[in-house]
């Protein structure tokens, strides 16, 4: 068997992507280009320079991410910046998506219109694109302040008035180093009564105390959990908390240091939930299937494994119990047929 043909022609789900690190540097010199036209601006320049080269260290990824903010300042930026990701995820297969993206305010738009642009073009999407289901996590950064997280939370409730089909969780994101846990308890709490999943970035620094009180909190998944402690990790279990686990993401970030030694393994071995995700594929340059080749690789993974890791992934997510049953039974077929 062509293994990673087999991966990339694989229905796969995908619960942890940012959006704007979701796009491909292909994506960003088409969306540039767009924008700008065929003049050879500074973004184009970045662009042709990350194709025509290989290896880049994590500042000069980095780099992407002002393009792609740049590049979604308007309505329509960011619509086709949304379509773009969604019609990438498609492309490999990916047949459910949970997308991740903080409501902004720009010199063009509010953050009630970034919100309204995004959920109206998922929709859209869903015609465009009918082989994958789109959901959205909107994301609070906590390197923004808590005033920010407020706002974004009340924004998010006022749409989950008309649009809790497509809104199904809230992410907690940002730089932890930045503040407290602490600080968010009572507006995650206000998530959890207006029915929103929790799905929080936790343990992605070296920081045992806080992710204590983050696993005691409660959430649906986590995301990285990079530094978990066996004492956390036992909590983790006791509540069966699924670990969105993000291999290059986390070797290209220098929090593990190298494949074979990442946590997905003993998670895995130990049977605990857990899920392969891509965190920013554009930013990183991989794709869902990239990911699951590195793991089958890596870990000797079977074809068992594979289908087992995908249905563990349909569980976890946050789609309703109708379309849960609908990704199964084509992930099914697709192993069995």
């Amino acid at each position: 068997m062509d293994m990673e043909k087999f991966i990339k022609n694989m229905p796969k789900v995908e619960l942890h992507a940012h959006l704007n690190g979701s796009l491909s540097t292909k994506t960003l010199l088409e969306l540039a280009t767009l924008e700008y036209g065929e003049t050879n601006n500074e973004f184009q320049t970045i662009c042709r320079n990350f194709q025509q080269n290989q290896e880049f260290s994590l500042d000069e990824c980095f780099k992407k991410f002002p393009i792609a903010h740049a590049l979604t300042t308007t309505k329509d930026g960011l619509r086709r910046a949304l379509l773009s990701v969604i019609r990438d995820f498609s492309q490999d297969n990916v047949v459910y998506l949970e997308l991740r993206t903080t409501p902004k305010s720009t010199t063009k738009m509010s953050k009630v219109e970034y919100l309204e642009t995004v959920l109206e073009t998922i929709r859209l999407a869903d015609s465009l694109y009918p082989d994958i289901c789109v959901k959205l996590l909107p994301s609070i950064d906590r390197s923004k302040g808590i005033e920010m997280a407020k706002e974004t939370m009340s924004i998010v409730t006022e749409a989950m008035k008309t649009q809790s089909d497509l809104i199904k969780g809230i992410d907690l994101s940002g730089n932890p180093a930045i503040s407290s846990f602490d600080e968010y308890g009572k507006i995650l709490s206000d998530a959890k009564n207006n029915n929103l999943k929790l799905a929080l970035h936790c343990a992605e620094i070296d920081n045992s105390d806080e992710t204590y009180k983050m696993l005691q909190f409660g959430m649906d998944r986590c995301g990285h959990g990079t530094f978990i402690t066996s004492q956390n990790l036992n909590i983790a279990k006791e509540k069966q908390i699924p670990i969105e686990c993000c291999l290059t993401s986390n070797l290209k970030c220098g929090t593990v240091k190298s494949y074979v030694e990442h946590h997905f393994k003993n998670l895995y071995q130990s049977n605990h939930p857990v899920v392969l995700c891509t965190d920013d594929p554009g930013v990183f340059d991989t794709t869902l299937s990239d990911e699951f080749i590195i793991a089958q690789k890596t870990f000797n993974l079977s074809t068992k494994d594979l289908e087992l890791l995908s249905l563990k992934a349909v569980d976890v997510s946050f789609a309703d119990s109708v379309e849960k049953e609908f990704i199964k039974q084509k992930i099914s077929k697709y192993f069995n047929d």
